[in-house]
């Protein structure tokens, strides 16, 4: 089904993370990782004994290891049925999906999982206190973010376009601090300089993190003009990068619109939703990064994100965000 959004939809940011509390009876699905801001799930999991938390491990790049209790499963990724059983399992009011700590190929299918259900649902995500800079610091390369990039390839269950893009396919990569990234995308994808149209985290996570991702993204923002191109939504808010995406589809009817997800988090759970949404002419473009164990520091903001706020509306589902 395709809709449009006809306003901008706001995220929820609590300023502790002691502020949420996640509704009594639901599940709270979760994944750790060696990050400081993964601690929050034990101060959560202590405080709230009537909420199952299913605890999601990395097995490969197409299965998971789900653990619920003293209970372990293994689940395929591109499983649609075998997602379906796993939340079919949990008695529950309302879904949670943490994607702090879950790689994009794990929350991904999730997602799209829980998107297909009718209880209430919502998305979480811890945003880090500060990113680590690189030690060797170059002109792509600011930050000590990730280790390699294994390569374009789909995320689990999310197909590619029908049909080879056609020249004047729209190409929107959602901008972080790796220029290198850009590059790597740039070149597996070879778009048009016109049909380039990047999106860069304004306001940032921190007031500095815009002009950090332009310091990190100059050369190639330089030599294919695309600065000239370039859009806004907020670091932390899908519903924002959902807004920006489909206002940018809308100037360009019936052209296919590409979405590189090498930016933040929530800007890739905004694309995931608009390309759930428009399966038929987007497509979502990762390149798979190995990430650095220790590439953040520190705990900052949480933003929640009630799904059942995406149109269509549906005033039975439109369960008001939990807080303290």
């Amino acid at each position: 089904m395709r809709y449009r959004i006809e306003e901008p939809l706001f995220t929820r940011v609590l300023h502790d993370v002691t502020a949420l509390r996640p509704l009594a009876g639901s599940v709270y699905i979760t994944g750790t990782s060696s990050e400081e801001r993964s601690t929050h799930l034990l101060q959560w999991e202590m405080n709230c004994p009537d909420v199952t938390f299913v605890r999601v491990g990395t097995d490969s790049r197409s299965t998971i290891t789900v653990e619920v209790g003293e209970k372990q499963d293994r689940v395929g990724l591109r499983s649609s049925d075998g997602l379906a059983k796993l939340l079919d399992r949990q008695t529950k009011i309302a879904t949670y999906l943490d994607i702090t700590g879950l790689p994009h190929h794990v929350w991904a299918p999730l997602l799209r999982t829980i998107r297909s259900r009718p209880e209430p649902a919502f998305v979480v995500y811890v945003e880090p206190g500060d990113y680590r800079f690189s030690a060797s610091p170059t002109a792509v390369t600011l930050f000590d973010l990730s280790e390699k990039i294994e390569g374009i390839a789909p995320l689990p269950g999310f197909v590619t376009l029908r049909s080879r893009p056609g020249r004047d396919a729209l190409f929107l990569p959602l901008l972080g601090f790796e220029g290198a990234r850009l590059a790597f995308m740039l070149e597996a994808v070879q778009p048009e300089r016109e049909n380039i149209v990047p999106i860069v985290g304004v306001p940032g996570f921190r007031a500095e993190y815009p002009s950090y991702t332009y310091l990190g993204n100059r050369l190639q923002l330089s030599e294919t003009r695309a600065w000239q191109n370039v859009r806004f939504a907020a670091a932390n808010c899908p519903f924002a990068v959902y807004h920006v995406i489909a206002a940018v589809a809308a100037s360009a009817p019936g052209r296919q619109i590409q979405l590189g997800l090498i930016g933040t988090k929530p800007h890739a759970l905004g694309a995931v939703l608009y390309g759930l949404d428009h399966p038929h002419d987007t497509e979502l473009l990762h390149d798979h990064p190995i990430r650095r164990a220790q590439r953040t520091e520190g705990i900052s903001r949480v933003c929640l994100y009630d799904l059942s706020l995406l149109p269509p509306l549906r005033p039975d589902r439109a369960t008001a965000a939990p807080g303290p």
